[in-house]
């Protein structure tokens, strides 16, 4: 998936197919090369879909340009590192705070220019607290949310809050993320709710990680299945090998809408949502498309667009219609001006500066018994 600079797309393939039964291989050439591309690294799956049916046929229109996108998941940044300095693989990529703080403390993206992103203006401020924006590294919005995810028929008493999964009939059936930048945060808040205290869930990891982490060796036993993917873990709960746990919610609103038996709830205290943004890469040729495309991804027609495809939006207004045409998006995510005051990314600061260390941990006495 090493992208060239010269690389021959389906459309400029298509594009170029006329010319050559006129003109010959040099003259195909000189056209394709005459067209500016925009090379985006963006996340395979749902987030793909997304952007193939929404925005690039948008993005085309309305620029002349071709995009071209290369999705990946965790290969994005190590690409852009192995990259010479003058000559990154993409113009534009998404990242999330897990790679792309430590990407931008190494000054691997070009400061953004917000003048010309004035659609940043109208995202939910409290999407922008943060340093990767205040810094020009990147723009940041909230992606998937930490749902909690159950089995209607297969559950006793229908869960509401995170310190449910303590329920006796839950034990040995529950399914978390094997990765612990969710999974370690789900324990927190639990540990919190049971404490009489949720919506400290933020607080107790940064000031008594080590009690959270013993906390979650403590209760590993209740796990039935650590996921690695969310297909995984939706299958887990139709086969009955899991009665509940933690979820991503795009693919689970998927699910949602597809099995009346599956059920959700992401409760108000401690929610929490991953943390990605875009960047644009150091050294891209075509910063000024980028700042273009920037702009339009975060408009109402692309919010609204991959909202309606299961995610998240910062739009206030898009937000609101999305609540009122679909109830299990309302479910989810947040929709009204108080929500959107509290919403909180997970402790990535936290996790940050403890991450070598959290890691281990996770991986000896959590994920397995130590």
């Amino acid at each position: 998936m090493n992208p060239l600079s010269g690389r021959l797309t389906r459309r400029t393939f298509l594009r170029s197919t006329v010319a050559l039964s006129l003109a010959g291989a040099v003259g195909c050439s000189s056209r394709r090369n005459a067209v500016e591309e925009l090379r985006v690294f963006c996340y395979a799956g749902g987030h793909e879909r997304q952007m193939r049916e929404v925005f690039v046929p948008l993005f085309e229109q309305q620029t002349g340009a071709v995009l071209s996108l290369y999705p990946g998941w965790w290969d994005g940044v190590p690409k852009l590192k192995a990259a010479p300095e003058n000559n990154p693989p993409f113009d534009l990529m998404v990242t999330d705070a897990t790679q792309g703080y430590p990407a931008a403390r190494e000054g691997l993206f070009a400061a953004l220019d917000f003048s010309r992103i004035p659609n940043h203006r109208r995202l939910a401020p409290s999407t922008l607290d943060n340093w990767i924006f205040r810094e020009r590294h990147g723009l940041p919005y909230p992606d998937s949310v930490m749902t909690l995810a159950y089995h209607r028929q297969r559950v006793q008493r229908e869960p509401s809050r995170w310190a449910d999964l303590l329920h006796d009939d839950l034990s040995g059936r529950i399914g978390l993320y094997n990765a612990f930048y969710l999974s370690l945060y789900t324990f927190a808040a639990i540990l919190a709710d049971q404490n009489g205290q949720p919506g400290t869930a933020h607080e107790l990891i940064r000031t008594r990680l080590d009690e959270v982490l013993r906390f979650a060796r403590q209760n590993r036993e209740r796990v039935k299945l650590w996921w690695p993917t969310s297909n995984d873990m939706i299958l887990s709960l139709v086969n009955g090998e899991c009665t509940a746990g933690n979820m991503h919610s795009p693919e689970y609103l998927t699910a949602l809408r597809e099995k009346s038996e599956l059920g959700a709830v992401v409760p108000e205290a401690d929610r929490a949502f991953v943390q990605v943004f875009w960047a644009i890469p150091a050294g891209s040729r075509h910063q000024e498309l980028a700042h273009r495309a920037l702009d339009l991804l975060f408009s109402d027609e692309v919010q609204l667009g991959f909202a309606r495809l299961g995610s998240a939006t910062a739009l206030l207004p898009v937000a609101q219609q999305m609540a009122a045409e679909d109830p299990f998006w309302k479910q989810l995510y947040p929709h009204t001006e108080e929500q959107f005051r509290h919403l909180r990314y997970y402790p990535y600061e936290i996790y940050a500066e403890h991450w070598d260390r959290l890691a281990d941990e996770w991986d000896r006495t959590v994920l397995r018994p130590g």
